[in-house]
């Protein structure tokens, strides 16, 4: 493998890094081009190099301006379009390229979609994983900011050192207040678009429907080629993911391909104590089938929505997305207890009699701390689907259990929580937690959610809530293809956090940065009467197996 760099000259005068792996010879080739901010992953794109070289390819990678010996300064986003344009263009021109595709993996894969309305002709396709093209969606849920996605990130990718032990400063970066002076007074660094990121927390603010971030937003529908799009059940950047392949046209969309498997950010399958053999996937080599097919040089790929099964160790196909569902199976939050764990029940049927009110203490200097979850990224020993404390581990959390399934129960979709609620605070948030107890006893989480009276019931906007009002919220989650088996229960667990998958609601109105004191909420769950308390569990529909 012939191995060569170049410092590519962008219209500004800058030029950026750029490192060429490719046969002997001049012949022209198909070239897979990727764009990066990462000088550490160095070294693996090399090793994917030698593969894609042996397949017949060229393999060239860029260092973003500012980062791994390109010249500039380093700033998140701002410049991805024009200069990779301005690479595109070089590429191009280069007499041994015949054709490219475009490919990336997180913020690679921003690099690609950020220029797929404005490709150069010799541009055939686009491989993107796991990256969202709507910000808002990777920064918050219903008000709440999602630190281990964006306030880790940032902390590891500021342009210069800001901690020397990161494992300490993270958390403590999280929880100081008021967090809007966190980059100066603790990493002693004014960054100002992390503070745009964490002031702007509504979804109609007009810094994410302005500039780069309409611009990123809009592209999908714009692409003239095709793309596969790949996503994870457990990785952060699933919901925006997954509307990118959404937005593609329905003509790009026939002869494109949506991958979801139940990994992390990492690949890393994450399916718990099921059988899993078939979980994992060589992104490597399934990029480089992506494009022989494309080329007509390997296997022709089937156009359409394949997804992995937890639960049932299966890939299955779909010819649309969402994926198709049979109905809904419903069980009802119980103010009984369950003698087999101590807990609440989910029961069958609404409960019946009066009104029961159960009742709990959030106290935002002592959150439930995250264990699994689909929306956590620096947090690696917690991301994806890990095993649950026992009922009763913390009165914060109050929990629900099923009767045991005597069938499997096949969940395909988004699962729906929906409780009625009251607090003695201005402003506060319920967080609900999805498991599968399994006949040991042993619990894994399958999904998450989190909402605010402030945010509640999809709002776009910051509402109000007058304390002590008794309303009804929906919680919704992420989708999910997942098989509980034959005698297992369901789980529901509902707190008022999930830290630091999610910033600490301090139990006051306003935006979230700015506050400096918190205060404990008296938190009160309405079960039975007229009151509606339920989950929703979305049944899978019929699938094509692969």
């Amino acid at each position: 493998m012939r191995v060569e760099e170049y410092l590519v000259p962008l219209s500004d005068g800058l030029r950026l890094r750029t490192i060429v792996c490719r046969p002997e010879g001049n012949a022209p080739l198909p070239v897979l081009f990727m764009r990066t901010p990462y000088p550490q992953l160095e070294e693996n794109a090399k090793k994917a190099a030698q593969s894609a070289v042996e397949r017949g390819y060229a393999y060239v990678f860029q260092f973003c301006r500012g980062t791994g010996g390109s010249e500039g300064d380093w700033v998140p986003n701002a410049n991805e379009r024009k200069d990779g344009i301005d690479g595109l263009q070089w590429l191009s021109s280069q007499p041994w390229c015949d054709w490219i595709g475009i490919h990336g993996i997180s913020y690679m894969a921003l690099t690609g979609w950020i220029v797929a309305d404005a490709l150069p002709d010799k541009v055939r396709g686009l491989f993107l994983c796991h990256y969202g093209i709507d910000r808002h969606l990777s920064a918050y849920r219903d008000g709440l900011f999602r630190h281990d996605i964006l306030t880790g990130w940032t902390m590891q990718n500021a342009g210069k050192s800001v901690t020397d032990n990161f494992a300490r400063d993270y958390l403590r970066s999280c929880v100081f207040r008021p967090h809007l002076e966190a980059d100066e007074k603790l990493w002693g660094v004014r960054l100002d678009w992390y503070r745009d990121w964490i002031t702007n927390v509504d979804y109609t603010a007009p810094y994410w429907h302005s500039g780069f971030w309409k611009q990123l937003r809009e592209i999908p529908g714009k692409v003239g080629v095709p793309v596969c799009v790949v996503a994870g059940w457990f990785d952060h950047h699933l919901e925006g993911t997954l509307l990118a392949f959404e937005e593609l046209s329905e003509k790009i969309k026939k002869r494109s391909e949506l991958i979801v498997g139940s990994w992390t950010h990492d690949f890393v399958p994450s399916v718990a104590v099921h059988p899993s053999a078939r979980a994992a996937l060589d992104i490597n080599a399934v990029i480089l089938d992506w494009f022989d097919s494309l080329s007509g040089r390997g296997k022709r790929r089937t156009p359409g929505v394949t997804v992995y099964v937890a639960g049932e160790d299966t890939w299955k196909r779909s010819d649309r997305w969402p994926v198709p569902t049979a109905g809904r199976k419903i069980r009802y939050l119980s103010p009984q207890g369950d003698s087999y764990s101590g807990a609440y029940r989910l029961s069958d049927s609404p409960a019946v009699g009066p009104e029961s009110v159960i009742e709990y203490r959030y106290d935002p200097d002592d959150p439930v701390r995250s264990v699994g979850g689909e929306t956590l990224l620096v947090s690696e020993s917690e991301r994806g689907c890990r095993k649950q404390p026992g009922p009763g581990a913390r009165a914060d959390v109050i929990t629900f259990i099923s009767d045991p399934f005597i069938d499997a129960l096949p969940i395909c979709g988004e699962i729906g929580v929906s409780l009625s609620v009251s607090s003695d605070a201005e402003d506060t948030c319920f967080a609900v937690k999805i498991s599968e107890v399994f006949p040991n006893g042993e619990a894994y989480n399958i999904r998450s959610g989190i909402t605010t009276l402030a945010y509640r019931n999809g709002r776009t906007e910051r509402g109000t809530y007058t304390p002590d009002e008794i309303v009804d919220i929906k919680v919704k989650t992420l989708p999910i293809t997942w098989t509980m088996g034959k005698g297992s229960r369901l789980r529901l667990d509902v707190a008022s956090s999930d830290f630091p998958q999610y910033c600490v609601h301090t139990n006051y109105p306003g935006v979230w940065s700015t506050r400096r004191d918190v205060k404990i909420a008296r938190q009160r769950l309405h079960i039975g009467g007229s009151r509606g308390a339920f989950i929703e569990i979305p049944i899978q529909g019929v699938f094509s197996g692969l």
